[in-house]
């Protein structure tokens, strides 16, 4: 148990190392919804997502960076709206067409008699008395699928007929669902959609090329006949890298997308929300808030200091950095791999009896933490490279650190010369080149710009996407490090 008194905090906060809610949960869809949205960051794209006149809005966004949270809280933001909007949240599961073939226009005609079938039941559900054709076929569609209940008319014909009463009910289930709904939504109340994890479990087949692809090939073929629908949606842009070249209508859906990036700020603001709703649930927030102060960043960075040691030793040359830039360096600017090292590092802080996690709590952890980073990086990228393992192991025991000509040497030794991997968005085979850009864009390497004055920044693929494409100047003048949460687990030499 964390205790430490303050003159000015009465009484005194404790914070418990050993509470699994301290950080609340690594993955935001899965936390209950009061306490997620008590630390939820509302980003910027938030606004775009909420935005009425935006038929279709696609977040592109890694594992761990955010989406499902960002449409958890559109489905939140919403529900508050006014009533008479419909709002519709779904998993890819609960929608992918049961093919087996690659036929991209009956995959597109199976997605669409999926979505709008939910949508038509839903619609359906919401109705009171009907009196169209549209209407009543959607309310007894509704009903036989068990998305409504039977009305008393409806039971009591059901009963009648099942008990040889000569009456015979012929329900009204809509054969074109698109028209129907179409038809009935024309003027009335917007329909919001929302679809998470339609990439989930994505491998390099055909079939699951043309399952990823044909989804958004109906989405837009959908927001642009009922034009009341408005559809959100997320895709991880490595999956997108490699279904996008191959199907010509994709072209069209890229200016739906929405790239999410978390900044150090971003982050920061995550973790000191994190804190303040574990101190609101322990009764404690009201005594903090006494001497918190009123400015935003400074109100953050007292909240983090409750928890971990501030400043920490960081950057070299006996420099000292904030732990929230520790942690999002360390995380490579990914929320979840934030929240999960500081957890590892509470149960550290626990063990050693600290009243603060310090820095080596979360250094005695990066062993074990970048082992598991490597095994989901593997997963993550091997539809896109499947050697990707053998690149990642090839710079066990070396530098972190490489000029471009020093990388790219290494890559020729210990890469080229063992494998030939096959990269999805690069032409034959891939040259040296190829492979270090491709191990820029994942994360696993960083550019580095170091100033005369010993100062230096990082740069990442979404930040510098065009560094190692061009021959005529391949790097800016910067150098590549192995980024810090791979090189305790491949024993790099710093």
């Amino acid at each position: 148990m964390n205790k430490f008194p303050s003159k000015d905090i009465k009484p005194i906060i404790s914070i418990n190392f050993s509470e699994a809610s301290l950080f609340g949960n690594d993955a935001a869809e899965e936390e209950m919804e009061s306490l997620f949205l008590s630390y939820a960051v509302e980003l910027e794209e938030l606004n775009e997502f909420l935005d009425l006149q935006a038929p279709l809005m696609i977040a592109r966004a890694y594992k761990g960076e955010g989406k499902s949270a960002l449409l958890r809280l559109v489905t939140s933001k919403i529900r508050k709206q006014p009533a008479g909007e419909i709002l519709i949240t779904l998993h890819g599961s609960d929608l992918t067409p049961s093919i087996t073939e690659a036929d991209v226009d009956e995959w597109t005609r199976e997605w669409k008699k999926k979505i709008l079938a939910v949508v038509a039941r839903e619609i359906g559900a919401t109705i009171g008395l009907a009196f169209t054709d549209d209407a009543i076929s959607l309310v007894e569609d509704a009903e036989e699928s068990g998305f409504r209940r039977r009305s008393f008319v409806s039971s009591l014909i059901d009963r009648l007929k099942s008990s040889n009463v000569p009456i015979e009910r012929q329900r009204q289930i809509p054969s074109d669902y698109e028209k129907v709904v179409q038809r009935y939504m024309e003027g009335r109340p917007l329909i919001w959609l929302i679809i998470d994890d339609v990439d989930q479990n994505f491998s390099n087949t055909e079939r699951n090329r043309t399952k990823i692809a044909t989804f958004f090939t109906a989405c837009r073929q959908i927001i642009n006949t009922i034009p009341e629908i408005r559809l959100r949606t997320a895709i991880r842009p490595n999956i997108w890298a490699i279904v996008k070249p191959e199907y010509e209508s994709l072209s069209h859906v890229e200016q739906y997308m929405r790239d999410l990036y978390w900044s150090e700020n971003d982050l920061r603001k995550l973790l000191a929300g994190r804190i303040q709703s574990y101190l609101a649930r322990t009764s404690q927030l009201a005594a903090v808030n006494r001497v918190l102060p009123h400015e935003w960043a400074l109100r953050e960075k007292e909240l983090i200091a409750f928890v971990f040691d501030s400043p920490m030793p960081w950057g070299g040359r006996d420099k000292v950095r904030p732990p929230h830039v520790v942690l999002t360096t360390l995380s490579r600017n990914r929320p979840r791999w934030l929240i999960e090292l500081s957890k590892e590092a509470a149960r550290s802080a626990k063990q050693r009896g600290r009243d603060k996690i310090g820095f080596d709590d979360i250094k005695n952890n990066l062993g074990t933490f970048g082992n598991k980073r490597i095994q989901d990086t593997v997963a993550e990228f091997k539809a896109q490279c499947p050697q990707i393992e053998e690149l990642l192991a090839a710079f066990s025991h070396q530098r972190c650190r490489y000029r471009t000509d020093e990388l790219v040497k290494t890559i020729h030794n210990r890469i080229m010369n063992a494998v030939h991997p096959s990269i999805v968005g690069y032409v034959g085979r891939a040259s040296d080149i190829d492979v270090a850009q491709f191990l820029f864009q994942i994360g696993f390497l960083t550019a580095r710009k170091d100033y005369g004055d010993g100062d230096y920044d990082h740069f990442t693929f979404a930040q510098k996407p065009f560094l190692l494409r061009t021959a005529t100047n391949l790097d800016e003048g910067m150098s590549w490090e192995i980024h810090p949460v791979f090189r305790e687990a491949l024993d790099l030499r710093d």
